[in-house]
């Protein structure tokens, strides 16, 4: 059976790996690049909130509220597309992706003196997007802009495996150890580009973005073709 016949094809793998890869990638560039706070990782950002405002660090404390505030934003919007757009296209989780592109392209090209707060609340909205609309794979659960719930839930399935011989669970163990690794990946090569071109290298995240989302379009194609023919 082809890709394309999948009946959900948003939840499969390949897309939740390439996201999660997304993922890792740009909180790594706002962790290195801007300040340390985090684009997606909302609990670090409380953390760092409430440090900022012990330590009366103004400025640190209006990035992270703003970055946290913006992260609900993101949530709520995806929500409310979904209520309208979605009994009418199969295209509606596009619409995240495309304003994570619009963001990361515009934040590439802005210069490294442009304030935190200005940067890292966007990158925050279209995160939030990316996980509401893209939060299933393989029929299960996951988050694909940070990994707590993700090894969690891999460690439990591999545990409830070594006491049940389950084959189901170790391939759920699996599969949320895949997307463990893709988000260090991501992370991790973040991180190296980053001393090659610094603030540009969000554009990286860009490529990607382009190639899940296109990779996405296609399969939704081929598969309202093969509706139509037959």
């Amino acid at each position: 059976m082809g890709r394309y016949q999948t009946t959900q094809i948003f939840q499969l793998r390949e897309i939740g790996l390439g996201l999660t890869f997304i993922g890792g990638f740009i909180d790594a560039y706002t962790f290195v690049q801007r300040g340390g706070a985090l684009a997606a990782g909302q609990t670090g950002n409380l953390i760092f909130l409430s440090v900022d405002v012990a330590q009366r660090d103004l400025p640190g404390a209006l990035t992270k509220l703003a970055t946290v505030l913006a992260f609900m934003l993101g949530v709520m919007a995806v929500r409310v597309w979904e209520y309208r757009l979605r009994p009418r296209s199969h295209y509606w989780r596009l619409l995240s992706l495309v304003a994570e592109l619009v963001v990361c392209g515009v934040v590439g090209a802005l210069p490294a003196n442009v304030p935190n707060y200005l940067i890292t609340p966007p990158l925050a909205l279209v995160m939030a997007m990316q996980t509401t609309a893209f939060g299933t794979i393989a029929g299960h659960g996951y988050n694909n802009v940070f990994s707590t719930g993700n090894l969690k839930k891999a460690t439990s399935a591999l545990a409830a495996y070594g006491m049940s011989s389950d084959p189901d669970q170790l391939m759920i163990s699996r599969v949320y150890f895949e997307l463990v690794g893709a988000f260090a990946g991501g992370a991790m090569v973040s991180a190296l580009l980053q001393t090659l071109w610094g603030t540009r290298t969000i554009w990286v995240a860009m490529g990607v973005i382009g190639l899940v989302g296109g990779y996405y379009i296609w399969l939704l194609f081929r598969r309202s073709r093969a509706t139509r023919s037959s």
